[in-house]
C-alpha cells in the first residue's frame, strides 16, 4: 500500500482494517466445520472450468460455455439430491448412531461417518477417565496407532462432546473417539429436538 501510495485510499484502508475477516490464516483456530478449505475449493473449481474454457474464446463464446457449465453443475446437484432422497446406503452396524446419521447426512458424508463408526468399534480402546464437575474426560487409544492417545471431553449436563483431534471443528464430522464415547453412553437421538 505504501509502495503504490494507497495508504490514504479509503477502500484499501477499510479492507486492510477488516483483514481478520478475510484472511484464512486468521481463522485457523476458529471452528469452521470444514467450510474454510479455500485452496482445495478454488483448485477444484479451476480444474472443473478448465475442461470447458480456453483463453481463445470470445466473450460471447465464454458466456455460452460458462452458462453450459453452470447448468451441468445444477443438473448434477439435482441428481445427487434426488439420489440422496430416494435411495439408502446399506447400514453396516445398525446402531442408533448409524441410523440417525443415515437420515441426516448425504450419501458421501454418511460413508465417511460409517468409516469412523466402524473404526470406533474395532480400533478404539479405553485407557482412562477423569470426572471434572459434570464433564468426563476420556483418554482413548487406537489399535492402529498405539502410541497416540486422544482426550475426549463429554459434558453430561449439555451432552456436548469434543476431541483433542479437532476433526469435528476441521471437517464437521465426529471422529472415531467421539463415536466410541457416544456408543458406550448408549446415545439416543432426542426425539423432541427439531
Amino acid at each position: 500500500m505504501t509502495d503504490y501510495q494507497l495508504v490514504e485510499h479509503e477502500w484499501f484502508s477499510d479492507l486492510y482494517d477488516l483483514r481478520e475477516q478475510w484472511i484464512p490464516a486468521y481463522f485457523k483456530d476458529v471452528s469452521m466445520s470444514g467450510l474454510m478449505r479455500v485452496t482445495s475449493r478454488s483448485d477444484s473449481e479451476n480444474s472443473f472450468f478448465d475442461r470447458f474454457l480456453t483463453p481463445h474464446l470470445t466473450l460471447v463464446e465464454f458466456w455460452v460455455c460458462y452458462e453450459s457449465v453452470l447448468e451441468a453443475q445444477r443438473h448434477k446437484q439435482s441428481k445427487l439430491n434426488s439420489d440422496n432422497k430416494h435411495s439408502e446406503i446399506p447400514r453396516k452396524i445398525k446402531l442408533n448412531l448409524e441410523v440417525h446419521a443415515s437420515e441426516m447426512y448425504s450419501h458421501n458424508i454418511f460413508k465417511d461417518f460409517q468409516t469412523e463408526l466402524v473404526a470406533a468399534l474395532s480400533d478404539c480402546r479405553f485407557k482412562d477417565v477423569e470426572k471434572i464437575d459434570e464433564t468426563k474426560i476420556y483418554i482413548l487409544t487406537d489399535l492402529q496407532m498405539p502410541n497416540k492417545s486422544w482426550n475426549v471431553a463429554y459434558s453430561l449436563d449439555n451432552m456436548e462432546i469434543t476431541c483433542s483431534c479437532s476433526m469435528f471443528q476441521r471437517m464437521g464430522l465426529l471422529c472415531e473417539s467421539c463415536l466410541w464415547i457416544l456408543h458406550n453412553q448408549d446415545f439416543r437421538e432426542n426425539t423432541n429436538s427439531t
